[in-house]
């Protein structure tokens, strides 16, 4: 039996794990007895569970688990049992791997504190605040209304693409009145994280030193040395592929340093201290790899200590499990996982090394190696050949007929590749829509998606042979994140067809805050052409708090919308409508005042306007002097509303 790593801990703050290689692989009852003799031997805590009737026994030869590192007068009772466990169960090595600081939340409260008195003094009396420009949905800093459980998005766009480019919104839309959601508050930390991250990570706190930390790892690593300047805080992780043989358990050896990495960034002493938004493993078994990652990374420590740090995680990972290739990963985790329709994990790419021979050798001899290795299997292949093609530019027709060399080639490899999508792009750019529709007609309802959205931008005048594709099969299954993306695309760049792409959308009240969000950025008829679709859904319940939301101040802005385009007989009708949802958001008292008025419902206005200061409405002083109230100020009664409400004021105050 081999020993690594076994040492007293010099520090309180020490944590570890034990990795065990058993000599033949261990039922579930005797990975269990193994455990509690180390346990016994204060090696790790026994959980005491016991192995329940319908829990999978799958034989193991590598195990791990929480180490806890002793002092100096407990290592022999720790050499000890690992002696007793050996002759239970023969082990072949034992590896034991520690970490001995800890980053120091105090510090980091203490920034942010200090971060945020200084926010304070910029927005005291007298400071002026920049006024918030609403232009598209897609930037987070300017979404007016969001689902916060909105599924994550699965329609593909060539890297580089926003869709919020090219539609903007009418200069004259009223923002004012344009219904958001939100008070208009002093921002805080919330509003500009890029700030609070320049201090956090300006220099690192730690608890007792830096962690460990290595340079060089004796395998591939792509990405690396250039993370130290691409560092994003927003995401940050790394993917592997194991090399050697396959040994049942490296899952739970992955798994086990994943949370070694991170116990470092965690401070029990700071309950409200929380290092990171999310955190996870992702494995992809078929081809021994896996990803490692963590979103919104808020710790005090510099890009190369965390960098550094992470590759002597991944350095401790291969003396157990050889890594044959590793990768830093600074994007979301949808372009890093292929997913199955039913949401599994099909491939995780851990590297590229054809990318490294094309640029070197040529694509010919890249490709006669691609072929004739043995280490990475033609799915993976697939996958770098669709990122190399991703680096051509789709739009240049020189370019993009070597990605369309490279997506076929992809597509020979694996005719169940990424590669059909970005196909689909390459080929509507260039004016061969024909081509591509079948190839999304013979794919799922996502490529179908992707084909309407590029149409729409690219080919507008194909949109109408594309739109069949959508049909309900596809449309129920779609994503309401994605139906909302189309429609403001269709809004943005082929707005004749906007309606009938809207007569295609699914009766289902989920759709309603997506397709809310998505009328905003396109021009106010298109706008108005949305929210008419939102408001023919399924009335959401009161308990559904975002779809509710959205749906009350999706009748306050379409009101507004046919307004300003001189359509007062349906604004007045959408007010109408909107009235009985008036108590959850008074705007559309104001709006539904300036549609009555309009069409000279004197009567109706007032009556508003009335209920809108009745209900506290956040702007009645605007009503007073709003010029689509015009035909109201000459009116005493109206006069006598403002004057009861300032009177009722004044004797509250």
């Amino acid at each position: 039996m081999d020993v690594f790593g076994l040492a007293a801990r010099q520090s309180d703050l020490a944590r570890g794990i034990v990795i065990v290689r058993c000599r033949a692989a261990l039922s579930k009852a005797e990975q269990r007895e193994l455990w509690r003799a180390l346990a016994a031997a204060g090696i790790t805590e026994d959980d005491g569970d016991e192995s329940s009737a319908d829990e999978e026994d799958t034989p193991l030869r590598l195990l791990a688990a929480p180490w806890l590192p002793p002092l100096a007068d407990e290592l022999a009772r720790q050499r000890q049992g690992l002696e007793q466990a050996h002759a239970l169960h023969p082990l072949e090595a034992v590896w034991f791997v520690k970490v001995e600081t800890g980053i120091d939340g105090e510090a980091w409260q203490d920034l942010r504190v200090s971060h945020l008195v200084e926010q304070r003094e910029e927005t005291e009396p007298g400071a002026t605040r920049p006024r918030r420009t609403v232009d598209a949905i897609f930037d987070e800093a300017e979404v007016l209304y969001t689902a916060p459980d909105a599924p994550e998005a699965a329609l593909t766009l060539w890297p580089g693409d926003e869709l919020s480019e090219g539609g903007t919104a009418d200069e004259d839309l009223p923002e004012d009145e344009l219904d958001d959601g939100e008070p208009d508050e002093p921002p805080d930390d919330g509003d500009d994280p890029d700030a609070v991250m320049d201090v956090l990570i300006s220099e690192s706190h730690w608890r007792a030193g830096g962690p460990p930390t290595e340079r060089s790892v004796p395998f591939p690593l792509e990405g690396y040395p250039e993370v130290l300047d691409e560092y994003d805080w927003r995401e940050f992780g790394i993917a592997l592929k194991l090399g050697g043989s396959s040994v049942a358990g490296e899952d739970s050896v992955i798994n086990a340093f994943f949370a070694l990495w991170l116990s470092a960034y965690q401070d029990e002493r700071i309950e409200a201290f929380e290092p990171f938004a999310r955190a996870d493993v992702a494995h992809d078994r078929p081809h021994r790899s896996a990803l490692l990652w963590v979103e919104r990374f808020m710790v005090p420590a510099t890009p190369t200590d965390q960098v550094h740090f992470l590759m002597w995680i991944v350095h401790r990972l291969h003396e157990v499990i050889p890594v044959a290739w590793a990768r830093f990963d600074l994007h979301e985790e949808a372009s890093k996982i292929r997913r199955d329709d039913a949401g599994e994990i099909e491939l995780i790419l851990a590297g590229n090394p054809l990318a490294d021979r094309v640029r070197r050798y040529g694509e010919d001899e890249a490709l006669s190696w691609a072929v004739a290795q043995s280490g990475w299997s033609r799915p993976e292949l697939a996958a770098m050949l669709v990122e190399i093609a991703l680096d051509y530019d789709p739009d240049v027709l020189e370019s993009a007929s070597n990605a369309e060399r490279l997506l076929r080639r992809a597509l020979s490899f694996d005719s169940g590749s990424d590669a059909t999508t970005f196909l689909v792009a390459v080929l509507v750019r260039h004016g061969r829509t024909a081509e591509a529709v079948p190839l999304a007609q013979a794919g799922g309802h996502s490529l179908r998606l992707f084909l309407a959205r590029e149409v729409a931008e690219h080919a507008e005048s194909k949109l109408g042979t594309a739109l069949p594709l959508l049909d309900d099969a596809t449309m129920e299954r779609a994503d309401d994140e994605d139906l909302a993306e189309l429609a403001h695309a269709i809004g943005t760049y082929a707005p004749r067809h906007l309606g009938a792409y809207l007569a295609r959308t699914p009766q289902r009240a989920s759709l309603l805050p997506h397709l809310y969000n998505a009328s905003f950025g396109v021009k106010r008829d298109q706008a108005l052409s949305i929210l008419r679709r939102v408001l023919t859904l399924p009335v959401p319940e009161r308990s559904t708090v975002e779809a509710r939301s959205a749906m009350v101040m999706a009748w306050n802005n379409a009101c507004i919308h046919a307004h300003a385009l001189g359509e007062y007989e349906l604004a007045s009708q959408i007010a109408d409508g909107g009235l009985p949802y008036a108590e959850e958001n008074p705007h559309i008292f104001h709006s539904a005042a300036c549609a009555y008025s309009a069409i000279g419902d004197h009567a109706r206005a007032l009556a508003a306007v009335r209920s809108a200061i009745v209900h506290d409405y956040e702007h009645i002083e605007k009503m007073e002097t709003d010029p689509d109230l015009s035909a109201l100020h000459e009116r005493p009664e109206f006069s006598a509303i403002f004057a009861e409400w300032r009177h009722q004021r004044a004797d509250l105050n």
